[in-house]
């Protein structure tokens, strides 16, 4: 794959699908893609397959890596809320920022403005903060001292 700062080197991308209720990773995948975005699709579908009491997802909360357009739709399209992020947030925000909500949402929002809304609500980003304290954020780790070769959803 190639990595940051020009080469390649022997390495995959590692997705994964992991339950914020139970923290089982319901669907590993690795592959040697290097684009994120273009893994919620393939992950949707792999996930639709499973047993019907095992692919009732509500909602996908992932990074701003699988941030698309077309990924927002492709949620949208199954009844899957998505929750993805659209860039970068500061580590640090105000602390009013934490307590506070959104102005109302215009009747003709787009998808990835209803997203995007949902995301600043405090039940939004309660709900995306699980990403982080979910099995898949220690799971795909680098290594002490090593480089960081995965990304999961």
């Amino acid at each position: 794959m190639p990595v940051a700062g020009g080469g390649f080197e022997q390495c995959d991308n590692a997705q994964a699908v992991v339950d914020t209720a139970s923290l089982i990773v319901m669907l590993p995948w690795v592959t040697q893609a290097v684009n994120d975005k273009q893994h919620v699709v393939p992950m949707r579908e792999r996930l639709q397959a499973l047993p019907a009491d095992l692919n009732q997802v509500e909602q996908a909360v992932a990074d701003t890596g699988y941030f698309s357009t077309n990924n927002i739709a492709a949620c949208a399209q199954v009844g899957i809320e998505p929750l993805i992020a659209m860039g970068r947030d500061a580590h640090h925000p105000q602390w009013s920022e934490r307590f506070s909500e959104p102005a109302d949402l215009p009747a003709d929002a787009t998808p990835v403005q209803r997203m995007q809304h949902r995301l600043k609500t405090r039940k939004g980003r309660a709900a995306y903060a699980l990403r982080k304290q979910i099995l898949r954020e220690p799971l795909f780790r680098r290594p002490p001292g090593g480089r960081d070769r995965a990304t999961a959803l």
